[in-house]
């Protein structure tokens, strides 16, 4: 490096205070001005500094980035005087090209220590008055900013030289860590771990990494043991869970190790009985064990549903039943740090036990959690010993467990803690307070609305929870839901046109295929066949996720949706050509 030209121009401290930052108050010091000088450095920081939420001691960033910015976003340059990112030390010279994680930089008489890349925020884009869009923008150029860690107090002055070692010369850059956060490839996951390996990487940027590994393992999860079409389990156990619930095991007659599923899917399964027409349903994955390659299936007996009686009343230990692979986009997002809520009705706590565990699984990274439950009584409650020994396990937890109708039996306190259905007025006294939250190295207050809810149960139960939500003010966005829809009691029959082959043209890909009527294959099928991943979740017309523009031709249904999607529209999860030409936009 050429230290004739690496050199601080400007100097910055600052206090947080309250600013508003589109339309709400926001605690930050990125609002600042530059000062003479000199700064004066103290064991964590400048003096008279001092960070809102993250704990990094320092930030430096380029004056060359001014311009770049400027020219990037259309800003007036001339508005921007330094200091205006927020930065201690403007300088030239060095940036986050050549920069690594652990380097050593020398100014004046201070010393610090290199420790990861600015994880740029929504205060960063509100002060450039950019949207949050550009977030992602600036991590891709690596032009974000560097955070420092004081080693020797001393004093830094403006046109000090600096002067840079690199004890670690294959550490990471800050600029290829900027970039790598930015990636969902799996091929990353080795350098990211290289990277959390690095005693010097600050705290914000380890919790990130962690998070972007979560999330890349978490979808690769998903790839594992995949299968196409229908396969064999063995029901290999059934348990009685409470009043009219039970579980199913399965297991693959191929022994073949298990796709794992995301917490929160399910496997759409197909039963069979002699003389009897074939049900396809799907059921929530409540458990997988991957050593006893098992699914749990945990599913209550409805009245008037054909898919449950049959397997409550017909399905016995040793019989057959056929699945697909594990679907569904209701799952749990664990890449994030805000409180996480686990809102349930019934047998709606299926979905929720995985959730929990796959909660429990980040460890001392895990935000606070809300488990919200609402059941009869004891004899009703699914899961009901297995979730107090997971709760038990969380240390940031609020439990609030609803009986409508307890029995003499049940404990007050400890198998429930209210009497009653929740209220609106309830829902929003019980999520609405201030939270602790720790996400970045030191704890700071979060109020309730900003919590990521999930919710499953009857349609009004959802309903009920959304109203309670909207009272505090938590964004629709922030609210996830998969509310009890009734599939038709047995699947219907396909539109009888005679048709035995079919041109199929994908017309977003370019690809064409051809279809046959003795194949038995739905056009979701018969896109996969082709290499497409169309996007579905339950195969049977439940779930609409699976709807595209259908652009020629006449399809029909078997079985038929409940509910039928709008004319120029096709669900090919459960859609057959009923034309000799088809053209859907996939």
């Amino acid at each position: 490096m050429n230290d004739s030209i690496s050199k601080v121009i400007a100097l910055s401290s600052a206090m947080p205070r309250m600013v508003e930052m589109r339309g709400r108050p926001v605690q930050s010091s990125i609002v600042r001005d530059p000062i003479p000088g000199p700064l004066r450095i103290v064991g964590d920081g400048p003096a008279d500094n001092m960070t809102a939420v993250h704990t990094e001691h320092m930030l430096a960033f380029n004056a060359e980035h001014y311009d770049f910015w400027a020219a990037e976003t259309g800003a007036d340059r001339d508005a921007w005087k330094w200091a205006w990112w927020g930065e201690n030390l403007t300088i030239t010279g060095i940036n986050e090209e050549t920069l690594r994680v652990g380097d050593i930089v020398r100014i004046g008489t201070a010393e610090f220590r290199v420790t990861s890349p600015r994880i740029p925020c929504f205060k960063v884009a509100w002060r450039i008055d950019q949207p949050d869009t550009i977030l992602p923008r600036m991590m891709e150029t690596g032009k974000v900013g560097i955070h420092l860690e004081v080693l020797r107090p001393g004093e830094v002055s403006i046109d000090d030289r600096i002067e840079v070692e690199s004890p670690e010369p294959d550490n990471i850059t800050l600029a290829e860590l900027s970039r790598l956060l930015l990636s969902l490839s799996p091929d990353v996951l080795p350098e990211l771990k290289r990277a959390m390996d690095i005693p010097a990487l600050g705290s914000k940027a380890a919790k990130t990494v962690r998070q972007r590994i979560t999330l890349i393992e978490d979808r690769e999860r998903m790839r594992i043991g995949r299968w196409r079409g229908w396969k064999p389990f063995t029901v290999t156990a059934i348990a009685d869970e409470a009043a009219a619930i039970r579980s199913f095991y399965l297991k693959p007659q191929d022994d073949e190790p298990l796709a794992p599923p995301a917490a929160g899917q399910f496997l759409t399964v197909r039963t069979e009985r002699d003389g009897e027409t074939e049900i396809v349903r799907p059921w929530t994955i409540s458990g997988t064990d991957l050593d006893a390659r098992h699914y749990r299936l945990t599913i209550k007996e409805i009245e008037g549903g054909a898919g449950s009686a049959r397997m409550h009343q017909h399905i016995a230990v040793g019989d057959t039943v056929f699945a697909r692979p594990p679907a569904g986009q209701f799952v749990l997002d664990r890449s994030g740090f805000r409180r996480i809520g686990l809102v349930s009705a019934g047998i709606g706590a299926t979905p929720m036990l995985p959730m929990l565990i796959a909660h429990i699984e980040r460890g001392d990274n895990a935000p606070p959690l809300i488990w919200l439950q609402v059941v009869k009584n004891g004899s009703h409650h699914p899961f009901r010993d297995e979730v107090a020994r997971l709760l038990a396990q969380v240390p940031k937890l609020e439990r609030h467990i609803f009986y409508t109708q307890p029995s003499a039996d049940d404990r007050a306190g400890i198998d429930y803690d209210h009497v009653g259905r929740p209220t609106v007025e309830q829902v929003a006294a019980l999520t609405g307070a201030v939270y602790p939250i720790n996400p970045f190295g030191r704890e700071v207050p979060m109020p309730g609305k900003e919590t990521e809810f999930y919710i499953c149960g009857p349609q009004e139960f959802e309903a009920l929870m959304r109203a309670g939500l909207g009272q505090i003010g938590v964004k629709a966005e922030a609210v996830k839901s998969e509310a009890f829809v009734a599939a038709s009691a047995a699947p219907g029959e396909a539109i009888a046109t005679g048709i035995e082959r079919a041109v199929v043209r994908f017309t977003e890909s370019g690809l064409t295929a051809e279809w046959h009527a003795d194949d038995g294959l739905t056009l979701l099928d018969l896109a996969e066949a082709v290499g497409l991943s169309p996007l579905y979740a339950c195969r049977t017309g439940v779930c609409q996720s699976c709807q595209c523009p259908l652009k020629s031709g006449e399809i029909g249904y078997s079985p038929i949706p409940p509910i039928m999607p709008e004319s120029g529209q096709v669900l090919v999860c459960c859609a057959r050509p009923a034309s000799a030409e088809i053209e859907i936009a996939l």
